[in-house]
């Protein structure tokens, strides 16, 4: 197992990546996992083929090819003629597994790749071992001496490139895929450029690049002339923050979704007689991004190809054509140069002296942008493991002047008994300490040991969750349901904080986890530092909020969110002050 500073030293190595002039590419994600009795002796992820009716029971749409086999020479030979003629770079391929059968085609695409002029590269779907990043290593090394020698790899910089899927990217902390990534390039120099599946800032700093497989959930239910500013105003801030950080850019695009044949209730986004897909590509020619991604082109199952069907034809490939070389030809798109973490050099400087003699605990798992801007700003954290945290005596105020929690919403509750590490973190408050919860995720401390538990009031935190009928004060929210949010800053509590307020994120992810006054303890002074309010200046509760009790413990908390926007060094400055002045 690998030690929260192993993890914090891989991290800080991440830090160091970039990538100035990326090449403009265009990717559409591949799927190799369709047999046939024929070749296969068996159906796979065909269910249901009627030939004659051109239906298939797990398929959106019909193929025009018919239910094919990925392994057939004259299928992949056929698709990659088609990409190329449509004007795609490359396919970014599903892969599983060491051996699997959705292994099997990938050296055949590879060579055929290779004939028609494209490139391919892995989508790594699973983690082995959910927990464990030395899981990932023997796949990682699998794929790197298997396939990236070949020429038809895709490769930046030298760098094999491989996506990493959401499912993946969730069954490590981001602190983990760090040390998985700095463990492969120090075996395979100079490393592999890996695209990770948020948008998140955070997620920014630890892979080379960010992305999205789909923004469907985003899209859905949409009327046609909502669909460009919709992906527009989704995209917009991660590509900006992945150009800052000199990482890769990407926005997905799709034809359209309609998961309803294998899902239920399922989701469903129209095509519009192609127009969808166009608007996307405006989209896309708007926003700039390094790379345009399309999903799919062949995920018969949720109805998101651009291989020609017998319902749609070739017509979401002669799009793709068409948009394509304009993308290429656009100018580079511009890239901040400032931190995102800036502070005046004099403001850190006087933190430091601040803290100088003392100690901040940093609690397992961290994530969040919080911990990235601990370690830009030099001052003195100790990373906690969770046998730190039980152990007696250890987890004081007086060696912790505070403790900071960056995780996601999941954490260990148990280590020797049950419950240890709660009653540690209520012990170390019970004995006035101090708790910073700058998560990585919207409700901290919701999972524990896999469970659903939401035990955040159990660390006095007053956090609402969001609810079916959001209520303006009393709930969170899982998408805003009404117009004109913005955070408006305490400047009593915040005098170096700007007059303007904040607006609420418009992409990503925006369930909103407020922490609420009527949720405190009676006897807390409760002081709200961003408070979210809307166009009719209804008050949704706090971003950001100090918390002091009578026994001179205190609580501080952050919308996950709201640690990715300008005005976080800020923020969490003045909590840091109020933390050593405790």
């Amino acid at each position: 197992m690998q030690s929260q500073i192993e993890l914090l030293k891989a991290l800080g190595a991440r830090a160091r990546v970039r990538y100035n002039q990326p090449p403009r590419l265009v990717l559409a994600f591949y799927y190799g996992w369709y047999g046939t009795p024929e070749l296969s002796d068996r159906w796979l992820h065909w269910e249901g083929v009627d030939a004659a009716r051109q239906q298939i029971a797990t398929s959106t749409h019909y193929p025009q090819l018919g239910a094919y086999d990925s392994n057939d020479p004259k299928i992949i030979d056929q698709h990659c003629r088609w990409a190329r003629e449509a004007g795609l770079d490359g396919f970014i391929y599903s892969w599983w597994s060491i051996g699997g059968y959705e292994e099997k085609p990938l050296p055949r695409l590879l060579d055929a790749a290779q004939r028609h002029n494209l490139k391919v590269c892995v989508y790594y779907e699973q983690v082995p071992q959910p927990g464990d990043p030395r899981s990932v290593l023997p796949d990682l090394r699998h794929i790197l001496r298997q396939f990236a020698a070949h020429p038809a790899y895709l490769k930046v910089q030298g760098r094999p490139v491989v996506f990493v899927y959401v499912r993946a990217m969730e069954q490590l902390s981001l602190l983990q895929w760090a040390w998985v990534l700095e463990t492969i390039r120090a075996e395979f120099p100079p490393g592999v450029c890996a695209i990770g599946d948020s948008l998140s800032r955070s997620a920014a700093r630890v892979f080379d690049g960010i992305h999205t497989y789909n923004p469907v959930g985003v899209l859905e239910r949409k009327p046609l002339n909502a669909i460009q500013p919709t992906l527009e105003a989704h995209y917009q801030e991660a590509i900006q923050t992945a150009g800052t950080l000199g990482r890769i850019a990407c926005a997905t695009i799709i034809p359209a979704y309609d998961d309803t044949k294998i899902r239920t209730p399922g989701l469903r986004t129209d095509r519009f007689g192609g127009a969808a897909y166009r608007r996307q590509w405006d989209a896309a020619l708007r926003l700039n991004p390094d790379w345009v991604l399309i999903t799919s082109f062949n995920e018969w199952h949720e109805g998101s190809e651009i291989e020609p069907s017998v319902e749609h034809g070739d017509r979401e490939l002669r799009t793709t054509a068409a948009y394509a070389p304009r993308f290429r030809q656009l100018p580079e798109r511009p890239r901040m140069a400032t931190p995102l973490t800036a502070l005046t050099g004099e403001a850190v400087a006087d933190l430091r002296r601040a803290w100088t003699g003392k100690t901040i605990g940093l609690l397992p798992d961290a994530q969040s942008e919080a911990l990235f801007w601990l370690l830009d700003a030099g001052l003195p954290v100790e990373p906690l493991e969770y046998a730190d945290v039980v152990a007696p005596g250890r987890l004081t105020p007086a060696r912790y002047a505070a403790l900071v929690y960056a995780g996601g919403e999941s954490y260990r509750a148990r280590v020797n008994a049950p419950d240890d590490v709660d009653r540690a973190l209520q012990g170390y408050l019970e004995a006035g300490g101090v708790l910073l919860v700058l998560p990585g995720a919207p409700l901290p401390f919701y999972y524990a040991d896999g469970k659903a538990v939401n035990h955040a009031g159990k660390f006095w935190l007053p956090i609402a969750e969001s609810a079916e009928r959001p209520e303006a004060g009393k709930t969170g929210f899982e998408t805003p349901p009404v117009l004109g949010l913005q955070f408006r800053w305490n400047r009593a509590a915040l005098p170096r904080m700007g007059e303007s307020p904040t607006p609420f994120p418009t992409g990503g992810d925006l369930r909103w986890r407020p922490a609420l006054r009527t949720r405190a303890r009676p006897d807390a002074d409760y002081t709200p530092l961003a408070t979210l309010y809307d166009a009719q200046g209804r008050n949704w509760g706090e971003g950001a909020v100090w918390i002091r009790h009578p026994n001179g413990a205190a609580v501080g908390y952050v919308w996950f969110r709201l640690l990715e926007t300008p005005a976080a060094p800020l923020l969490l400055a003045h909590l840091l002050e109020r933390a050593v002045a405790q």
